[in-house]
């Protein structure tokens, strides 16, 4: 399916919808036990991470032998302008060491490293070992998903695709206006369209239609119970890239069609803050 083709009917309503809550109409978000939002930018101005005062950068250990770009430190809790800060700099190293191709693995991957770390999601069990047995066709990984994506369809022609929410954080940097969809942002994207359907339109829930039923993913620690609204609704995706990449470009197209559909909206200056309001919402989910 091409972005014309999703960006139809009632998908093309829930956009406009979603527009008029960045331009300020209310979204009285509501969680139990957590912060309330009555308003979308409530949950931009609220934006904090990490949870845990974060290190520049992965330390550097034998079989790990990358060459990571600088980047400045995270204090706990920190703010939307300082994330913003790290984000642009690894934003630029990737670019950088991307666009030189092959010739330079262990800096792209020093990047990709850098990355995983800031989202916290470098693990010993997951993209850490993942990343130390494919750096070397690392560029080869990223090229393909970025000549797959230019193609301008939600589905993926991949085999052996790796994309998970370490991938998207990468993804995200690497190609224009690529948003983040871990599981806080996939949360609060199903929050929302099932609050137009059936708050709003007064709908039942099971009729929700099929292309607005955002596909969440598995959460870690204490809220991992909490990142579906809906767990009879909204598909739970465990270990499937091609729907988790499906629904990214799903989600990209979506989010930008209502950024645009709100003109230049006062309190979201571009598409990564109506995403980083999204992670804070979905971070109470």
């Amino acid at each position: 399916m091409n972005q014309t083709q999703y960006l139809a009917g009632q998908v093309s309503d829930f956009a406009d919808w979603l527009a008029s809550r960045l331009n300020g109409a209310p979204i009285h978000f509501s969680a139990p036990g957590t912060a309330s939002y009555v308003h979308l930018h409530h949950a931009l101005s609220a934006y904090q991470w990490p949870p845990r005062a974060k290190a520049p950068l992965p330390i550097s250990a034998p079989g790990f032998p990358y060459r990571h770009p600088v980047v400045p430190p995270l204090l706990r809790n920190s703010n939307l302008a300082t994330n913003a800060a790290v984000l642009a700099t690894l934003q630029r190293e990737l670019r950088k060491a991307y666009s030189g191709g092959t010739a330079n693995p262990l800096e792209l991957a020093g990047v990709v490293a850098a990355i995983f770390h800031w989202g916290g999601v470098y693990t010993s069990k997951g993209n850490k070992p993942w990343l130390l047995q494919n750096h070397l066709a690392l560029h080869t990984v990223l090229r393909g998903v970025e000549l797959d994506h230019s193609r301008g369809d939600d589905t993926t022609t991949i085999a052996g695709l790796r994309f998970n929410s370490g991938m998207t954080k990468v993804y995200s940097l690497l190609i224009d206006d690529f948003i983040i969809y871990d599981s806080r942002v996939a949360a609060a994207l199903a929050w929302l369209v099932h609050r137009w359907w059936v708050v709003d339109l007064r709908k039942s829930v099971n009729g929700l239609p099929p292309l607005l039923r955002f596909g969440c993913l598995p959460g870690n620690g204490k809220m991992a119970p909490f990142r579906n609204p809906d767990k009879a609704v909204f598909t739970t995706l465990r270990s499937n890239p091609a729907e988790h990449y499906m629904w990214n470009v799903r989600a990209n197209w979506l989010l930008g069609a209502a950024f645009a559909k709100a003109s230049r909206p006062v309190n979201f200056p571009d598409l990564q803050s109506v995403e980083a309001a999204l992670f804070q919402m979905g971070l109470k989910v």
